[in-house]
């Protein structure tokens, strides 16, 4: 599966969902040892030159563990926890928020907010990722 974002031009942009996954339990990771998340998943997307989504992806999981009203949980190695699957699937658009994830209002207001914005982000960093450098190496978005 890879995540197809619309861009501008009409050719969707591709982003890896092993990307995701590896956000969200890096973010988990921060959480769960009581550090700031945002700064460890800078260092993580540098390599992507794409840490403009960092703070993104931290509202994301923060507002999606607000929804659930319990902690994330993720999954080992290749094997994806509910949690993760249903993150992916709602950041990719396969299934409605209110349906895969009933939560009280405002919550679900508020993730639903948080997954337009992501996809939104997303779609813009990989758009800039895809513009052509000079004498710098092609971005492993595209």
């Amino acid at each position: 599966m890879t995540f197809h974002f619309q861009t501008q031009q009409g050719t969707p942009a591709r982003l890896p969902p092993s990307v995701l996954v590896d956000m969200i339990r890096c973010w988990c990771g921060a959480r769960r040892q009581g550090v700031p998340a945002q700064p460890r998943l800078t260092r993580r997307l540098e390599a992507l030159d794409c840490t403009v989504l960092a703070p993104v992806m931290d509202s994301f999981c923060s507002l999606f563990e607000f929804a659930l009203g319990r902690p994330l949980h993720t999954g080992r190695s290749q094997d994806l926890s509910e949690d993760e699957q249903m993150m992916l699937s709602l950041l990719e658009g396969l299934e409605r928020r209110a349906i895969a994830l009933p939560c009280e209002e405002p919550r679900g207001t508020l993730l639903d907010l948080a997954i337009r914005s992501t996809r939104v982000m997303i779609t813009l960093t990989l758009r800039q990722a895809r513009r052509p450098t000079t004498g710098k190496q092609q971005s492993a978005w595209a």
